[in-house]
């Protein structure tokens, strides 16, 4: 495509044609995802990048100017800023949650001689339990439960709705409970 019929394209998706942007996205789709997934290596993750790439591109098509460039090296430089974005986030929600279980594990370490035996195990037995929720409940159910934040907070970090890190939590509490108290029962 040259840049006249990128600005066309533009100028039609300022219209809120979405046609252009289907069209858009079926020119620049394929480009646009094989970026994303050389970055985030993950296919899912990579889908959610250009996505995202394509929304910010209905948003804001004004941001687009044909004078610097196409607008393939446009969208390319929007999908590599995004996955960037998205690795340094999964990187630092990796990092949070090896420093909660660091201090988790070193405050276990500090109590009593005949407490400590107590936390050990009940400690193995909740690791046991995360390990049975999903990834995605048990980033939530850490975060909100030993990292100390709110259900708005987990939704922010995790860059979900509110609704979702609430479904997320009550689903992932509601199988730590049936975990645990089977535990229990068995002993």
């Amino acid at each position: 495509m040259d840049r006249s019929e990128d600005r066309a394209l533009i100028n039609r998706l300022l219209e809120r044609d979405e046609d252009a942007l289907r069209e858009v996205m079926s020119t620049y789709g394929g480009l646009v995802f094989a970026m994303a997934k050389r970055v985030v290596a993950d296919p899912t993750m990579a889908e959610e990048v250009a996505q995202d790439t394509f929304l910010a591109l209905w948003r804001r098509p004004s941001s687009y100017n044909s004078d610097r460039g196409s607008l393939q090296s446009f969208l390319l430089g929007v999908t590599r800023n995004k996955a960037i974005d998205l690795v340094r986030h999964e990187e630092s929600l990796k990092r949070t949650k090896d420093a909660l279980i660091t201090e988790a594990e070193a405050t276990s370490e500090g109590e009593f001689p005949n407490e400590l035996a107590v936390g050990m195990e009940e400690r193995d037995e909740v690791r046991a339990a995360l390990s049975s929720i999903s990834e995605v409940q048990r980033e939530a159910v850490v975060l909100a439960y030993f990292g100390g934040r709110t259900y708005r907070e987990v939704a922010d970090e995790l860059g979900i709705p509110e609704g979702t890190a609430k479904t997320r939590l009550r689903d992932g509490l509601a199988k730590l409970r049936q975990v645990l108290t089977n535990r229990t029962e068995l002993t």
